[in-house]
C-alpha cells in the first residue's frame, strides 16, 4: 500500500517551508549579550547584537538613567555582570512604543554621554554597540541634559506600524479553556458560579462599559515583589482576570488598556477610557514599602493633597513612570487643577469615593486583607479623567513575601476579583436606583 507519495510541486513546498521556519527566526533583532566594562576615565557598555542596528542613547535624571533604543528586539542577554564602580546599580528592557523596544540602565550617580557607537561585525565576533559614560556632577548633567547620540530619530519607527490601540476581545461563547498571562501565569477556567453577585438583581437596560487598566508594562516593570514576581506581571494578570468574570456577568463590556507586555504613558490609559466614554474606570496596582511586615489592599481616589505622607511618595513615584520613557507629564498639572474645580470634575471625584468606599465594603466581608484606613486619596494622574468615576486598586504589597506569593496565585486573584465585581454590581445598582447613570 502507497502511504504517499511526492511529486515535483510537493518537494520544492516543503524545502520553502523548511527554508521559512529556519531562516525567518534569524532575521529579527536580538541583543544577545550585554558586557560592561571599566577603561580609565569612564564605563563601557557593549551590547552585542545579532546585526547591525540604527539606535539613541540619552541619560535622564530623577532617578539617574541611560536609555537605549532601538527597533524592536528580542532578549538573550543572560545574567550580566557589574563590575564594582561601574555605578550600574540594575539593566532592563521592554517594549516602549510600537516598533521600538527600549533598555533602561539605572545608574548610582548623573553620568555624561562620551560616545556611542556600532562595530560591524568581524573575525567571529558579532555586531555591537558600544556606548561609554562617565560620572558627572548634577551641573555638569544639566548641561548636557537633552543630548542624544545615535541614528535613530525619535519619530523613525512609529509610523511604520499601526498606532497602539487597545481593542475589546469579545469572549467566544462557552469559552472554558485556560488562558496564560504573559508571565506565563495561568488563569483559571471560568465556572458560572464564581460570576454570581448579591447585586443587580433589578432588570437592566444597558450593558455599562468598564475600563480595565493593568498598571506598569514593558519597560516600567513596576514594583518588584520579594519573590521577585513584577507587579506589571501581577496587575495584567489580575486585569485579565477581573475582565473575564465581568464579562461572564452579561452585565457589562469591558476593555483592557493594554492585554499584554507594553509600556503605556499614563495620559494614554486615561484617553482609551474617555475616547470609549467608559462608565467606570479602575487601575490595578501591587504597593511596595520599606517595612516587609505591612500588607493589605488599599482604595485611591484623586486629591489635590494626598491624604498622608506615605500616600503622597507613593503617588509622585507612580506618576513618575512616565519619565521613564523621558516623558515628563508635569506640564499638564495646570491644566488639571483648573479642571479640577468644576463642579463636574467634583461630582466625579465623589462618584468615585462612593466606589471605593464600595469595594472596601465588599473586600472585607469577602475575606480579603485590607489596610486600617483603606480609603485614601492622592494626586495618580490615571485618576484624573474629569468625567469618568476613577480609583486605583492597590491590591497589596509586593514587598510582603507571604502577600507577594498570594498575589502570584490565580485562586487568589480570582477571590479578589471577585470582591470588586461586587463592589462594581453594587455601584451601578445605587447609582441606577438614583438616577446617576
Amino acid at each position: 500500500m502507497k502511504l504517499c507519495c511526492y511529486n515535483k510541486f510537493t518537494i520544492p513546498v516543503f524545502l520553502l517551508l523548511l527554508m521559512f521556519f529556519t531562516i525567518t527566526p534569524a532575521q529579527a533583532l536580538t541583543v544577545q549579550d550585554v558586557r560592561i566594562g571599566l577603561h580609565p576615565g569612564n564605563t563601557r557598555v557593549v551590547l552585542e547584537l545579532s546585526e547591525a542596528s540604527p539606535f539613541r542613547a540619552f541619560v535622564l535624571d530623577n532617578p539617574w538613567r541611560l536609555v537605549v533604543d532601538m527597533p524592536t528586539f528580542g532578549w538573550q542577554a543572560g545574567q550580566i555582570s557589574r563590575p564594582a564602580g561601574s555605578l550600574i546599580k540594575t539593566i532592563r528592557q521592554g517594549a516602549l512604543d510600537p516598533g521600538i523596544s527600549r533598555v533602561v540602565i539605572d545608574l548610582e550617580e548623573p553620568v555624561s554621554l562620551q560616545k556611542a557607537f556600532l562595530i560591524k561585525k568581524d573575525g567571529g565576533k558579532p555586531d555591537r554597540l558600544v556606548i561609554d559614560f562617565k560620572q558627572t556632577s548634577a551641573a555638569g548633567f544639566a548641561l548636557e541634559k537633552g543630548k542624544s547620540l545615535g541614528n535613530l530619530k525619535a519619530e523613525g519607527f512609529r509610523n511604520e506600524t499601526p498606532p497602539l490601540v487597545a481593542t475589546v476581545t469579545p469572549p467566544l461563547p462557552n469559552q472554558q479553556q485556560t488562558k496564560q498571562a504573559s508571565t506565563g501565569m495561568a488563569l483559571p477556567q471560568k465556572k458560572p458560579s464564581e460570576s454570581a453577585s448579591p447585586y443587580s438583581h433589578a432588570p437592566q437596560e444597558k450593558k455599562y462599559f468598564i475600563v480595565i487598566d493593568a498598571g506598569h508594562g514593558g519597560v516600567d516593570p513596576g514594583a518588584i515583589g520579594a519573590n521577585g514576581v513584577f507587579e506589571k506581571h501581577i496587575a495584567l494578570a489580575m486585569a485579565k482576570e477581573l475582565k473575564q468574570i465581568l464579562e461572564d456577568t452579561g452585565r457589562y463590556k469591558v476593555l483592557l488598556t493594554r492585554d499584554r507586555d507594553v509600556y503605556l504613558r499614563l495620559f494614554q490609559r486615561v484617553e482609551i477610557a474617555r475616547s470609549h466614554s467608559a462608565d467606570l474606570f479602575i487601575s490595578l496596582h501591587a504597593d511596595s514599602i520599606g517595612k516587609g511586615n505591612v500588607r493589605g489592599a488599599s482604595i485611591y481616589t484623586l486629591s489635590e493633597k494626598a491624604s498622608d505622607e506615605q500616600t503622597a511618595r507613593l503617588a509622585d513615584r507612580e506618576n513618575k513612570a512616565d519619565i521613564i520613557a523621558g516623558i515628563d507629564i508635569s506640564h499638564e498639572d495646570k491644566q488639571v487643577a483648573d479642571i479640577l474645580i468644576d463642579i463636574a470634575m467634583r461630582d466625579t471625584m465623589n462618584q468615585s469615593k462612593f466606589f471605593a468606599n464600595t469595594i472596601i465594603e465588599t473586600m472585607g466581608h469577602g475575606g480579603i486583607n485590607i489596610l486600617e484606613k483603606p480609603h485614601r486619596s492622592a494626586g495618580f494622574a490615571v485618576l484624573k479623567a474629569p468625567d469618568i468615576p476613577s480609583v486605583l486598586i492597590e491590591m497589596g504589597f509586593m514587598s510582603n513575601k507571604s502577600e507577594a506569593q498570594l498575589l502570584s496565585e490565580p485562586s487568589y486573584r480570582r477571590k479578589v476579583a471577585r470582591t470588586i465585581v461586587q463592589g462594581i454590581d453594587a455601584y451601578f445598582e445605587k447609582a441606577r436606583r438614583n438616577n446617576r447613570i
